[in-house]
């Protein structure tokens, strides 16, 4: 890992594994030069054992229709994407099929939720099975087994509109979480707080509890990832601070260490979700605990590719910081 300090911001540790081989040969002939005020006083120590790859989710929940699946698929395969982050797109269930076969296969797709149960009468619900093939009388819903004949993955569980509009309690969600996974699906497993968490100091309380509830329907972590919403972030005209997004992060990334073990709470991907755009992803692709995104509104716009290059372009700006500074020693 690469931990920059500087004079102006906080400490902050970023998983660059990939480029290290490039990084430090750079870094041993710069040294004596980076410890200097002339370079913002910036130091590198290098961890060689970064296992989180970068994850970027975009959620496009009820916004598309074939064309405008259409639209996205032609700027998203148009663009240079960071192959070191694993993209995935969240489909409405009825597009699954469809998204799965014009997207490349450097794209994953996530069912926006399926049912905790592979068949029965549940009207209106998607299962674990259909995204992989199950069936039953559960009108409207859908099973993992779908999802999966479908060719898809991944599932997102848990998110705030499922909590809040549908009022899906804690119990539901872990329920969902347990069958998909055995399904064999992967999930984005979503944890929120709302403005009045936050304002009368329960933000913590909140979390820990949905934490819990999560985790014991969980054995194999390395096919979840966790999601933190900041509600009173999203499409509110209020941004969460670096610090803010940071501490929560460092918090859950906390409770798994103590709660579940050492190895998960370093292996497993903590994202953030909470009106993420081009403006502002690549100063949040700094922080420490920081391991992608779940991204909104901005899924069905290009944003979706700077967002997608964040953590990339952040370590390409470092590398050629430090090429300049080796030329310019060359010259002296």
């Amino acid at each position: 890992m690469i931990t920059v300090a500087s004079q102006t911001t906080t400490s902050q540790v970023i998983p660059l594994t990939p480029l290290l081989q490039q990084l430090t040969p750079l870094v041993l002939k710069l040294t004596p030069l980076v410890l200097t005020p002339l370079v913002l006083k910036l130091t590198l120590v290098i961890n060689m054992d970064s296992q989180r790859k970068f994850f970027v989710i975009g959620n496009w929940k009820m916004n598309v229709d074939k064309s405008r699946i259409d639209s996205i698929v032609k700027f998203m395969t148009a663009a240079s994407l960071d192959p070191t982050t694993e993209a995935v797109v969240g489909c409405p269930s009825c597009y699954l099929s469809y998204a799965r076969q014009q997207l490349p296969n450097n794209i994953g797709v996530a069912a926006q939720n399926c049912y905790k149960v592979a068949k029965g009468n549940f009207s209106g619900e998607i299962s674990a099975a259909m995204i992989m093939v199950a069936k039953g009388n559960f009108s409207g819903e859908i099973s993992a087994a779908m999802i999966e004949d479908c060719g898809c993955e991944w599932v997102i569980l848990g998110h705030p509109e499922r909590r809040t509009i549908f009022h899906e309690p804690d119990d539901l969600i872990r329920e969902k979480v347990t069958h998909a996974l055995k399904s064999g699906l992967k999930v984005v497993a979503c944890v929120c707080e709302t403005k009045e968490d936050r304002d009368e100091g329960r933000t913590w309380q909140v979390l820990e509890a949905q934490m819990a509830s999560l985790a014991s329907s969980i054995s194999d972590w390395s096919r979840v990832v966790i999601a933190f919403e900041a509600l009173w972030a999203s499409n509110t005209g209020i941004l969460a601070t670096n610090n803010q997004v940071q501490e929560v992060l460092s918090q859950l990334r906390q409770w798994l260490r103590h709660n579940v073990s050492h190895s998960v709470a370093d292996t497993t991907r903590i994202i953030y979700a909470g009106s993420v755009s081009s403006d502002n992803c690549q100063q949040m692709a700094r922080l420490a605990d920081l391991d992608g995104f779940l991204v909104g509104s901005a899924a069905l716009r290009t944003d979706i590719i700077d967002i997608i290059n964040a953590r990339g372009s952040y370590v390409s700006r470092i590398v050629n910081f430090f090429s300049e500074q080796e030329r310019s020693l060359k010259r002296i």
